[in-house]
Order: structure tokens, then C-alpha cells, then sequence
């Protein structure tokens, strides 16, 4: 993976400047999202909340890479509004040029559809109104984690994607926990070590989950469209849990398994021959 650098003339500064916005208080911001609501950096940091500010590009593949591991959907879904209220995730599309026919993934110049399935606001502006230097310092995609309790930007979650998905997100999870404020941790309400095997499968898979506590559970899989193809409830008990899925009737193809709470999501792929 190869972080995508907005402007070639601005190669060698970017890179004198390295990872310049890690360690530096953010820009304040108040933005407009597609579907009009304003979001104001200062509130939300004032409220406690941990945000995670994607600063991103429709063109550009490693961004949509990123996006395509739903490292933002299921951080936004676990700890955001609808979750255990911990953390705000706004994506940011930091290309003046973007149309919202980009976004919906219909013009030659994207990478593809960015908001099917998608609930965390997008914020898509013209003439952009953040700081790249400071927001995207090495270009797209940076994913910015900002402590409430100091506004500085700690992290940028770009730099631990790898290609284990889950130990990815998880790694994600623990970087974000650092910094928030507040007396239970994210990882203390999470569900973890989801894996399905076989994989690659004809079908028949088993669900492999641990979970921290005895606690009623949903798997959905579904297809890279975000629609839900299947779906059950189970019961778990504290620690590992096999749960056995019947998925010979999908289509060949790939698919997201989500196991979900009342506090806490995880999340694993699998893929049907």
C-alpha cells in the first residue's frame, strides 16, 4: 500500500515534514456534511469524544483500499452514536474537484460507490476549508485520531493497516482507546478474535468468537454492497464460541461477517468459491 501525494511539487516538502501533524494541536473546523448537518471540531473534542478524521480522496486507490476494509464503518458502528457514543468518525474529501456523482461512484475519476452502507458523515467541500498541512501532511489517505483532552492529533490509523484485517481494526481499536476520556475502555466493551474458517469456503463455515462475558449475539454476512444476505441470533457464553453458518446458497464472491451486541461489534470477511 502506498500513500497517494496530493501535488508531485510538494513531494519533498511533505517529505522534510514527515509525519508533522502527529504530536500537534488540531486546526479547530466547523464543516458541512452531504446531508447539511454541521460538525465543529472544539464541541465534539468538548464533549469527550474521541474523533477520527479521515482526510481522503474518490481517485485515489489507497484510500479506497482503506475504505474497502470497513475500518471506519465498524469503528463508527461499535463506539459511535449508535454504539457506545465514544468516538466521532468524519470523513473528509479533501479534493475540491470531487462531485457527489464521485462519491456515488458513477464518473470515470473514482475509485468507486463511497456511501452505500455508509452513516458516518462525509463532508465534501469546494474550495476545501481544513489545512492540508496539517490534516494530510503526506497526502491521502490520513486518518487522524484527536485526543479530546488535549486536541492533538495522536495518530494516524493509516500507518498499522496491514493485511490482517482483524488484527488491523484491532490495532485500531487500542490506538484510539489511548485517548479517550472516560472510565470504561473501548476494548472492555468489545467482542474480539472473530475468525471464520474454512476460508475460502464452499459454505459451510464456522464462526470462531470470544467474547468477554455471557451475552445474547448477531452474525450478518453481507455482500460489498452492504446489503444483509444472512443472518442469525445465538447465545455466548464467556470466552470462545464456534457457531456453524450454512452459506451454500450465496453467490460466489466476498462477504463481510459482522457479530454484533448490545455494546460492541467486531467483524471478519470471507470469501465463497
Amino acid at each position: 500500500m502506498k500513500r497517494t501525494i496530493t501535488l508531485l511539487a510538494s513531494f519533498v516538502m511533505l517529505i522534510q515534514m514527515s509525519f508533522a501533524q502527529v504530536g500537534t494541536v488540531a486546526d479547530d473546523f466547523t464543516v458541512t456534511d452531504i446531508d447539511g448537518n454541521t460538525h465543529t471540531l472544539s464541541t465534539i473534542l468538548a464533549s469527550g469524544k474521541v474523533v477520527v478524521l479521515d482526510c481522503s480522496a474518490t481517485w485515489c486507490g489507497p484510500c479506497w483500499g482503506f475504505h474497502e476494509a470497513h475500518f471506519l464503518k465498524d469503528i463508527h458502528d461499535t463506539y459511535g452514536p449508535n454504539g457506545t457514543n465514544q468516538v466521532r468518525v468524519l470523513f473528509y474529501e479533501a479534493d475540491p474537484a470531487t462531485t457527489m456523482a464521485d462519491l456515488q461512484g458513477t464518473t470515470a475519476g473514482t475509485q468507486g460507490d463511497w456511501l452505500t452502507g455508509v452513516d458516518y458523515p462525509v463532508i465534501n467541500e469546494s474550495p476545501v476549508t481544513l489545512n492540508g498541512n496539517k490534516y494530510w501532511p503526506l497526502g491521502y489517505p490520513t486518518i487522524n485520531v484527536i485526543n479530546p483532552a488535549t486536541g492533538v492529533i495522536e495518530a494516524d490509523l493509516f500507518d498499522v493497516w496491514t493485511s490482517d484485517t482483524q488484527a488491523s481494526l484491532a490495532a485500531m481499536v487500542d490506538i484510539i482507546d489511548d485517548y479517550f476520556q472516560g472510565s470504561t475502555s473501548l476494548d472492555e466493551l468489545s467482542l474480539s478474535n472473530a475468525n471464520v474458517y474454512p476460508n475460502p469456503s464452499t459454505g459451510n463455515v464456522t464462526v470462531s468468537i470470544n467474547s468477554v462475558d455471557a451475552n445474547n449475539a448477531t452474525i450478518e454476512v453481507s455482500n460489498l454492497l452492504g446489503q444483509v444476505v444472512y443472518t442469525t441470533n445465538n447465545t455466548l457464553v464467556a470466552g470462545n464460541n464456534d457457531v456453524s453458518l450454512d452459506l451454500s446458497s450465496l453467490e460466489a464472491g466476498q462477504y463481510i461477517v459482522r457479530i454484533s451486541n448490545d455494546t460492541a461489534t467486531t467483524s471478519t470477511s470471507i470469501q465463497i468459491k
